[in-house]
């Protein structure tokens, strides 16, 4: 899916794993996070899926006993929305309130297309791929 542009599953993703794993699934985060930097090379913006995609694992588990696909689905499009937010903050850290708020401003329309992509991949997927999870780790857990 790179050639769409914020267009990901990897929010879904989590949000299937934390739902089911809690806390163990920050392991997949953060090989997914080094693979990325093996991948593409360490850079600011890979850094901050460290911190990032944890926030999205911590919300989750917060909600993690209620599965509904409409809380899931405001969940994953919050969090598109608010990810060039959520990833600003080495931004004001090095470039002050001025580069932070720029960040934030010029990556404001990638966030659109986030939270759209998040709300219509979430909302497709989620009953079908929960239900294939769960029979798929009840089989092979048992």
């Amino acid at each position: 899916m790179a050639p769409l542009t914020n267009i990901e599953l990897v929010s879904f993703l989590i949000i299937i794993t934390a739902r089911r794993f809690g806390f163990k699934s920050l392991i997949s985060v953060y090989i997914f996070a080094f693979l990325e930097i093996m991948t593409y090379g360490i850079a600011i913006w890979n850094v901050m899926y460290l911190y990032v995609w944890a926030i999205l694992v911590l919300i989750v588990i917060l909600f993690r006993k209620i599965g509904n696909v409409i809380l899931y689905t405001v969940i994953s499009g919050l969090f598109g929305i608010l990810f060039g937010t959520l990833c600003s903050v080495p931004y004001f850290m090095t470039g002050g309130i001025s580069m932070g708020v720029a960040w934030i401003i010029s990556g404001f329309s990638f966030d659109i297309t986030h939270c759209i992509g998040n709300v219509v991949l979430t909302a497709i997927l989620y009953i079908p791929i929960t239900k294939a999870y769960n029979y798929i780790l009840n089989k092979t857990l048992k």
